[in-house]
């Protein structure tokens, strides 16, 4: 089942601090180790990944993968068939249409395969979606390893469809988005990367794919879109800006950041990984976690604390950033940390 994440405004008392009290509390955060707040950033959306794509293990007997490759050339499956091959059958019985269009045979809902192509065989590693996950409720994807399922996730619009490259060692990633939050001028995914290992997919890598925050709650705003720029090695592109909201709460001050570079990942045998050479970019995996939706604005503060400082010298964004810094004061004096 779904776990979502509500991001809602934060509350805050209004309380007056004196500017050194708040370039006290600035400098403050701004000496915090950085790890404990990466890791309580981190924990939420890492918890999912890791839990998003569930380990099967059922080997399909000849004549059932047989069934199943003739219902894929057709594009459906009925309910007892998909319950003989798949052990199960979650999708809503009433799903038997491809959303308000009756394009599939009553009884029967969409079947798509997703083949992960390395040796000109479609059937050896592939996956399967099991009815339209935009407008049916229980559908699902199962991942294969030649005539075995041995993987599963829920299928829904909150994550995209598979894609995949071959990694360097010459096994298959896979690669979805998962969406965390959307709402008016917000909106946060994620890019979750799983590997083939023998009879397994394992996590590999939890990146942000967009974390944009538009709206004036936060204090600030926050647009980070990250894109797969290649796939050897994998490489994303990222595109990174922050302002600071005005007094009127509907426009926002000068560009506090505003960048883009690339970011690429490399294949680490010993943790079995995809380990981001965030040192050979403009931009820190910290950095990258401030854009999160959740509570992070000790995490942004520290990250960034260098370019909010030689910020906090311009005369037009001087007062936006202390009343930003009010805010989160104020939250952390009356709600507490």
């Amino acid at each position: 089942m779904k776990r979502t994440q509500k991001v809602k405004p934060k509350e805050y008392k209004e309380i007056k601090y004196t500017e050194p009290q708040l370039i006290a509390f600035f400098d403050s955060v701004g000496k915090l180790p950085v790890q404990p707040l990466v890791n309580k950033v981190a924990f939420y959306a890492d918890s999912v990944f890791k839990d998003f794509i569930k380990p099967m293990s059922r080997q399909l007997s000849a004549t059932d993968f047989d069934l199943l490759k003739r219902a894929i050339k057709a594009k459906r499956i009925n309910a007892r068939m998909a319950k003989q091959i798949f052990g199960e059958f979650t999708a809503d019985s009433n799903c038997n249409m491809n959303g308000l269009f009756d394009s599939v045979k009553k009884g029967y809902v969409y079947l798509k395969i997703y083949p992960f192509i390395r040796n000109k065989n479609r059937y050896d590693e592939f996956a399967v979606s099991v009815a339209d996950g935009w407008h049916c409720l229980g559908a699902m994807i199962y991942y294969f390893r030649g005539s075995k399922i041995i993987a599963k996730q829920e299928f829904s619009r909150d994550a995209t469809e598979p894609e995949y490259f071959t990694n360097t060692d010459g096994e298959n990633i896979v690669y979805a988005t998962y969406e965390f939050s959307r709402g008016s001028g917000v909106w946060w995914y994620n890019y979750f990367f799983y590997k083939y290992d023998g009879d397994k997919l394992i996590p590999v890598l939890n990146e942000l794919g967009n974390g944009n925050v538009q709206g004036s709650w936060i204090g600030r705003v926050i647009w980070l879109d990250a894109t797969v720029e290649r796939t050897n090695p994998l490489t994303l592109k990222m595109v990174y800006y922050n302002q600071f909201v005005k007094e009127d709460r509907t426009s926002w001050g000068p560009m506090v950041i505003n960048d883009s570079t690339l970011v690429s990942y490399k294949w680490d045998e010993k943790s079995r990984k995809l380990i981001g050479q965030y040192e050979k970019s403009k931009i820190s995996k910290s950095q990258i976690l401030s854009y999160y939706l959740n509570d992070n604005d000790f995490l942004f503060i520290k990250s960034f604390h260098e370019p909010l400082k030689k910020a906090l010298n311009d005369k037009e964004n001087r007062p936006l950033i202390l009343r930003y810094l009010t805010n989160v004061k104020a939250y952390q004096d009356t709600a507490g940390r």
